[in-house]
């Protein structure tokens, strides 16, 4: 780095592992290869020594002046004289001191969970074996997830640690301070507040006014959702591009102490949360919140509906039909004169299928999304600027809670802009996820 700059320095990272897990490690460092990129990261392992090196210097200096040892954690990387006396002693006793953080990556199935490697956090999640999971993309891809997070926030607090000027002004109307600069937002912009994996991406929602509800000649109408009435979104606010996913969630959970929701042996990662609760998703709406320091919460249900809509007046903003390749439902069954098509049976990661005009993905099946407002068998009386329909019932409340969207396992009847389903606050469900609204405005 040349005297005067002030970019970040990488974040060193070292490879302890079996060489006969040489292909699994190959296989880890593909997922960080954004990481590497971006020069986020610096790897090291064993394959870097030169011939003519002092190998086990080479070993030893790498080791002891990493920011993470990644310790890749098989039957066999315990077997190892050197993976187990050496390296992962090494590593521990630099955790302990502060100087590094160490990551357990469990591989295959072994005996770890009777060394010393018990007391961390390890990974994939919950530390099942990587090579036990259905896909082995999906396994490495959280762990990566929680690599990155760590990347980050060593990141963070070395930034933290070094000279800064003084801080800009704070934002105007429709604009965020973040990562040290002040700008307005554009309709329909992709932004994060905070850059980091854990932190959503959102999509600047524009104002306007729409007809909320379904028209009486709908097929597969239900009277709640009249009768239709014309609702105007005053300000601009933004939507989750997608529902939340497992990794952002269970970050959440890693950070508060609470019990990570079930994911029925799907897979974590990418795929939406599930399993969770309105109050579940109000609690990750607060503590987003006080992480970012911007103002997240639930939709409302006219937000819902018009991102939804994505300026559409049809059943589904792809038009009066849909498909299995638009959306996740049970494609054995159609609506509108649409074909049939694959039932996957199960949620599938969040990304996966084209997004509306707005650029939001799956707002059609999937899961099951919570909304802001309490339930009500029509619309009579509802408000007419988008605003959550309560009844000034807080969330101490027992009335039921609005959810939209459908799932995985509907037919499509279900997954119309239009259609309403509803539960009771503290209820969970393999069908059940959420997507995050934001103030803009």
């Amino acid at each position: 780095m040349a005297a005067g700059d002030d970019t970040p320095r990488p974040i060193s990272l070292f490879y302890s592992y079996s060489h006969r897990d040489e292909d699994l490690r190959q296989k880890l460092q593909e997922h960080l290869a954004v990481l590497r990129w971006d020069e986020r990261i610096a790897e090291w392992h064993d394959r870097n020594i030169d011939a003519g090196d002092d190998w086990a210097k080479a070993i030893d200096d790498n080791l002891k002046s990493a920011d993470i040892v990644l310790l890749l954690v098989s039957a066999s990387f315990l077997a190892s004289p050197y993976c187990w006396g050496k390296e992962m002693s090494t590593a521990l006793e630099r955790n302990a001191r502060g100087e590094a953080t160490v990551i357990p990556v469990i591989l295959k199935p072994c005996q770890w969970r009777q060394t010393r490697l018990k007391d961390l956090q390890a990974a994939p999640t919950d530390g099942r074996a990587a090579t036990l999971w259905p896909n082995l993309d999906e396994a490495f891809d959280d762990v990566a997830a929680k690599i990155v997070h760590v990347v980050d926030e060593l990141r963070r607090k070395r930034d933290a640690a070094r000279p800064h000027p003084a801080p800009l002004p704070q934002a105007g109307e429709g604009g965020t301070r973040g990562s040290g600069r002040v700008r307005a937002f554009k309709d329909l912009e992709v932004f994060r507040d905070i850059d980091a994996p854990w932190c959503p991406e959102m999509v600047v929602i524009p104002s306007g006014t729409f007809l909320m509800g379904s028209p009486p000649d709908e097929e597969g109408r239900y009277d709640n959702e009249g009768p239709q009435h014309r609702v105007t979104i005053g300000s601009r606010f933004a939507l989750g591009k997608y529902a939340v996913r497992f990794s952002e969630y269970d970050h959440f959970c890693e950070v508060t102490k609470r019990e990570k929701p079930e994911d029925q042996d799907w897979g974590r990662g990418q795929r939406p949360v599930i399993n969770v609760s309105w109050l579940d998703a109000v609690a990750y709406c607060e503590w987003l919140t006080k992480e970012t320091g911007q103002p997240y919460r639930l939709p409302s249900e006219g937000e819902w509906e018009y991102g939804a809509r994505a300026g559409t007046t049809t059943p589904f903003s792809f038009g009066g039909t849909i498909s299995p390749k638009q959306a996740n439902y049970d494609g054995n069954y159609t609506y509108g004169g649409g074909s049939k098509g694959e039932y996957r049976q199960r949620t599938v990661p969040v990304g996966t299928l084209p997004a509306n005009p707005w650029g939001l993905h799956e707002m059609h099946g999937n899961v099951w999304e919570w909304v802001e407002d309490v339930w009500h068998d029509s619309y009579a009386g509802a408000p007419a600027d988008g605003s959550a329909w309560t009844d000034g019932e807080g969330k101490d409340s027992s009335r039921l809670r609005v959810d939209r969207g459908g799932s995985w396992h509907l037919i499509p009847r279900y997954l119309r802009s239009a259609y309403r389903g509803g539960g009771v606050p503290d209820g969970r469900g393999v069908s059940l996820g959420f997507r995050l609204a934001r103030t803009l405005d």
